[in-house]
């Protein structure tokens, strides 16, 4: 024995009471009950005798295995999706370790950003930032608090991760690499200062990058409001209709325009139109005249008919877009009075609203490209807190100065009706975008922000890094589908720049000082910056706050996205010699986080894929197919289902699960896993209690052929399992153990059961099958402890002759080549198969025996003892008659019609003798110790 480990004391040990006539009923200490406390022992003896270290050791000549940890925030307990996620890649590193590969996977955490913030501002209060070193200090202390609390659930899950030694983002190590990672793409051009729009929550008060955005529907008032052309342009027009040969009304003219956003009126710069298609001239139902694109006019008169007085068709074609850029057309801005350009622009369209579409270049980045190309003014008058405020020349009217873009836009549509120029209101859903974590709506806001350039090409990389990473994720396998290869794609060939800064204390700082006069940056950035990685190197990112500001000079307050130095952690684990990670699995939102973030981060320092392989999962859902909230506090409570179904039970469920789908959570099926850890032990238990207990034992020379079929059906359930688990198909591995696990107990076991228990110690037979089991029981339990490492171990040091100190140690052995069946394998296969074919009417037969009577089973033809032996030996628990005497049923039914050894099952008339020993069903009389002639020739030699 190689250890100290023993069974707890109500599992008892030991044999039962002997029995009569010295049956083999070994009983050994373990049972088919899940055993919560049990589980918390074994975590205790692999703490103790260091159990990690000593796998280490024993596969140290062995081929790496990296499994990169995706990090969870640290800022709360663990819940339901973190243990499913960390119980997916503890399958695979336990796959990895048990196939002979030295596992090399870190816990990681994520301890950055607007989370951890928000958790110190919850404990201390709002004015916590107040003081800046102290509200960092507070927010690391916050995160090593829960990442402490979210590493023991993890322990208690049976991880067999380095939780000892994690990864932070908040390491200063890291914090060092990834600042000094930002450097070096800054140096190269890649990361680039822009005023422009960005994703804004008004909540965090920071711009967001696209992979912190969800999809939403929210109400929005589709706005249509008329704005008068300044005479030139109406005489403009004119004119440019006559050249055409065309009719064009005299007089005052305006245009009709729309919006979604009524409070982006304010920032008005201008109109944007197709490049080409035909306008026209409308009567509103307010007796003004509007130009707007022909076919916008039919579909408004279908959809909104009441807007229209005398629609008109006199003037369709007089002119087209194409025509209005040569015009030099402007409209008066219609709150603000100020002039308002018409210009071409490629988004817009004559198939939306009128076909003169309202710029805002501060709110719209379609709208900013034509700021950047055509000089179209941009004003922001909305602070970081999403209330409008005055901006420029323009003063607000008191009622929206303050107010929200909600009621901004209501009181701004007040204001066009007021004037007469709202046309009509039509509220109506639409998709918009929300912040992933305060689950409220976000809007672009033009500000000064730092992008990384994702398409602009550096030294080596001609291509830039958005097209170096598509290419990348083409050499990457995704497992068990394909899903989340397509909206990866998609994110890295859409995005033009990755908004990196964010206003927030907490995380990498953009470490930039800029003159208070021209607002240039100090010429001497690069040094300070490098200086400030080895200052971050000993003493973490609150190095910045005491890093000195040069007279003159303003110091940035801004930080990284949180993304950044999560999709590092390649970066600095590379420099451990780790290199190119085999494997990360995170849930398939991260195809828009930390997925995206590594593959753009890793296309910088080289053509690879940072992962060989991904895994991505669904979630789990309630019964109705809700998604559990862990804000409403609707996620399940792990540490008590823990404590009562063990962590076997619950890695049973999540391995049960095809977790290309939504994963049901539901009390049926937990209780559906209780029963499936309860026929697992049951099949290890049998093992133990029947096979061989000396692990050196060699194969005997002849094996029974029930033995070499089952260990032949193992094997193939093997290589099946080995195809599933590399595909990340864990439900499908399950199933293919649990079908040789049900064949084995209905067959194999149930077959081998007299021979077991009953015969002679030393015989072929009994040699034969009790090695079988050993093997079958060491390869079983190996597999298994992929999913249930709890039982598997516990079964594996309840064996007397484990010879190792953990089942962990042991490597799996090669996987042996597939022969063909030979003759007697297929005949004993063929025996089987008409076996099981024979027990519907062995079922049915049972109805028409007396209670505590056999079924008989009477099989037509002539007497032959032996025949009747081995028939005896395939249908256990059955009188079985042959020759004259089967003809004597009182009571039967009748066997499949063809069949070669036709068979009748029911009442026999003849009363059979019942062996004491064995339990066998016998013609023949007993011996006066009621026993079979067998059964007396076993009990002899066992004296």
């Amino acid at each position: 024995m190689h250890t100290s480990f023993s069974p707890s004391q109500d599992h008892a040990t030991g044999t039962s009471a002997a029995p009569s006539y010295a049956l083999r009923l070994n009983q050994p200490a373990f049972w088919n009950t899940p055993n919560p406390a049990m589980e918390e022992r074994l975590l205790a003896h692999w703490r103790a005798t260091g159990q990690r270290q000593q796998l280490d050791s024993a596969r140290q000549a062995k081929p790496r295995y990296w499994l990169l940890d995706g990090p969870p925030y640290a800022n709360g307990d663990a819940h339901l999706g973190h243990l499913l996620n960390k119980t997916l890649k503890d399958v695979h590193a336990r796959y990895a370790s048990v196939c002979g590969q030295r596992v090399t996977w870190r816990a990681g955490w994520d301890c950055h950003g607007l989370p951890l913030e928000l958790a110190v501002e919850k404990r201390h209060g709002a004015r916590a930032k107040d003081d800046a070193p102290l509200f960092m200090r507070q927010c690391r202390d916050e995160a090593t608090r829960w990442k402490d609390q979210q590493a023991l659930s993890m322990s208690r899950a049976g991880l067999m991760a380095d939780l000892d030694q994690p990864w932070l983002t908040m390491d200063p190590e890291r914090e060092a690499a990834s600042l000094s990672l930002l450097l070096e793409m800054w140096q190269a051009g890649l990361l680039v200062e822009r005023h422009s729009p960005v994703h804004w929550c008004p909540a965090c008060q920071s711009a967001l990058a696209a992979s912190e955005l969800e999809k939403t529907t929210r109400e929005r008032m589709e706005t249509f409001f008329s704005v008068p052309f300044a005479p030139a342009s109406c005489q403009a027009l004119e004119q440019g209709a006559r050249q055409n040969g065309a009719a064009w009304p005299a007089g005052p003219l305006h245009l009709l325009s729309w919006t979604t956003t009524p409070w982006t009126l304010w920032a008005n710069a201008g109109f944007g139109h197709p490049q080409a298609g035909a306008l026209s001239v409308a009567t509103l139902h307010n007796g003004l005249r509007v130009v707007l694109a022909v076919q916008a006019r039919d579909r408004l008169l279908c959809d909104y008919p009441a807007m229209f007085g005398d629609a008109g068709r006199e003037f369709d074609g007089a002119l087209d877009f194409s025509q209005l850029g040569a015009l030099r057309l402007a409209a008066v801005s219609p709150l603000t009075g100020l002039a308002a350009p018409l210009l071409a622009a490629a988004f817009a369209s004559e198939s939306e609203g009128s076909g003169f579409v309202h710029l805002a270049p501060a709110f719209g980045p379609d709208d900013f490209v034509l700021h950047e190309t055509d000089g179209v003014r941009l004003d922001c008058h909305v602070g970081k807190d999403g209330r409008l405020m005055d901006v420029g020349t323009v003063a607000m009217p008191d009622a929206l100065r303050g107010a929200s873009l909600d009621v901004g836009s209501q009181v701004s549509c007040d204001l066009l009706a007021q004037s007469g120029r709202l046309v009509h209101v039509e509220r109506r859903s639409v998709e918009t975008t929300m912040c992933w974590r305060h689950k409220k709506p976000v809007f672009y806001r033009a500000s000064q922000q730092w992008a990384l350039d994702l398409h602009k090409p550096f030294d080596g990389c001609p291509e830039g890094l958005a097209q170096r990473a598509m290419a990348a994720l083409g050499h990457t396998v995704f497992v068990p589908d394909e899903k989340a290869r397509a909206p990866l794609a998609l994110m890295m060939s859409t995005r033009r720049f990755w908004t990196l800064s964010r206003d927030r204390l907490w995380g990498l700082p953009l470490p930039f000082f800029r003159h208070e006069a021209s607002g240039e940056l100090h010429p001497d950035s690069a040094a300070m910056w490098r200086e400030l990685v080895q200052r971050v190197r000993s003493g973490g990112v609150e190095a910045w706050q005491a890093f000195d500001t040069p007279p003159g000079y303003t110091k940035s307050t801004q930080s990284v996205d949180v993304w950044f130095d999560a999709g590092a952690a390649w970066h600095s684990a590379a420099e451990d010699g780790c290199g190119q990670a085999d494997l990360a699995v995170e849930g398939q939102d991260q195809t828009r986080g930390w997925f995206l973030s590594s593959f753009l981060l890793h296309a910088f320092k080289s053509a690879l894929p940072p992962f060989k392989k991904v895994m991505t999962h669904r979630f789990v859902v309630d019964e109705k197919g809700m998604k559990f909230s862990k804000s409403d506090g609707g996620t399940p409570d792990h540490k008590a289902l823990f404590a009562k179904c063990g962590a076997d039970v619950f890695r049973l469920w999540v391995c049960s699960q095809d977790v290309g789908d939504e994963m049901k959570w539901s009390g049926t099926s937990l209780k559906q896993a209780t029963q499936d850890a309860r026929d697992w032990r049951s099949f290890l238990r049998f093992h133990l209690a029947n096979m061989e207990d000396d692990p050196a034992a060699p194969r005997p020379d002849s094996l029974r052929e029930l033995d070499r079929l089952a260990l032949r059906k193992l094997q193939e359930a093997r290589h099946q399992w080995h195809a599933c688990m590399e595909g990340g198909r864990f439900y499908q591995a399950l199933t293919c153990l649990a079908q040789f696990r049900q064949w084995a107990s209905a067959e194999w076991f149930e077959l081998s059961k007299r021979t077991l228990y009953c015969a002679k110690s030393g015989s072929a037979a009994l040699v034969s099958v009790q090695w079988a089991l050993r093997e079958s029981f060491l390869l079983c339990a190996q597999m298994l402890a992929t999913v249930m490492p709890f039982a598997c171990e516990e079964a594996y040091l309840a064996w007397p002759g484990h010879p190792r100190a953990s089942l962990f140690l042991h490597e799996l052995p090669e996987k042996d080549e597939q022969p063909g069946m030979d003759p007697a394998l297929r005949h004993t296969e063929a025996m089987l198969a008409w076996r099981r074919s024979l027990q519907p009417l062995v079922e049915r037969a049972r109805a028409l025996v007396d209670k505590g009577m056999p079924v008989c089973l009477a099989f037509q033809g002539e007497h032959d003892p032996q025949s009747e032996d081995r028939l005896r030996a395939l249908f256990p628990g059955c009188f079985v008659l042959q020759g004259d005497e089967a003809n004597a049923l009182d009571a039967w039914e009748a066997g499949p019609a063809g069949d070669a050894l036709p068979v009748r099952a029911g009442k026999s008339a003849v009363r059979p003798h019942r062996c004491g020993r064995c339990r066998d069903y016998l013609r023949v009389a007993l011996d006066e110790r009621g026993l079979c002639h067998q059964c007396a020739e076993e009990v002899t030699h066992a004296r």
